[in-house]
C-alpha cells in the first residue's frame, strides 16, 4: 500500500523569531487631538510594543491613526444628534456631510492601520508567518 500524505501534513515553515521594538515606551505628542485619541494612542501603541512592532519612525503613522480615530468619533457624534440628512440649497434632504468625514475616517483607519500591523493579514506579513518560496505545493506541478 503506497503512503498517503495527509493534507496540508508537509513541513512546517521555520517560526519567525519573536520580534523585539527597539522602544519599550512612546509618549503620546502634543498634537493628538483629544483625550480619545491620547487613549487608543496608549492601548495601540503598548499593543504595537508588545508585538515588537513600533520603532520610533512609526510615530507619525500612529499619531494620523489617533486622530482619524478621534475625527470618526466627532462625526459619529455629529450624525447622532443632527441624522444622516440634511437640508440641502433647494430645500431638499441631502446626506449629511458627517457621513462623508466618517467613511473617509474610517478608510484612513484601515490604511494606517494596515501599515502599522494592526490588522491580521498585515500582521501575518509583518511578522513574517506565510510560507517559504522554497517549499514545495501539490498543485506545483499542474
Amino acid at each position: 500500500m503506497a503512503n498517503v500524505r495527509a493534507t496540508g501534513g508537509g513541513r512546517k515553515g521555520n517560526l519567525p523569531a519573536k520580534l523585539k521594538s527597539s522602544i519599550t515606551r512612546i509618549a503620546p505628542p502634543p498634537e493628538l487631538l483629544s483625550d480619545v485619541a491620547v487613549k487608543i494612542w496608549k492601548t495601540q501603541s503598548k499593543i504595537l510594543i508588545e508585538r515588537g512592532l513600533l520603532e520610533p519612525e512609526d510615530a507619525p503613522i500612529l499619531l494620523a491613526y489617533c486622530n482619524a480615530f478621534h475625527l470618526m468619533i466627532e462625526a459619529d457624534k455629529m450624525l447622532a444628534e443632527d441624522g444622516l440628512t440634511d437640508v440641502g440649497g433647494t430645500g431638499g434632504l441631502k446626506k449629511h456631510p458627517a457621513v462623508n468625514v466618517r467613511n473617509d475616517c474610517v478608510a484612513q483607519l484601515a490604511r494606517l492601520g494596515s501599515l502599522l500591523g494592526l490588522d491580521p493579514l498585515s500582521r501575518v506579513r509583518m511578522q513574517g508567518g506565510g510560507r517559504d518560496d522554497d517549499e514545495d505545493n501539490e498543485f506545483d506541478e499542474f
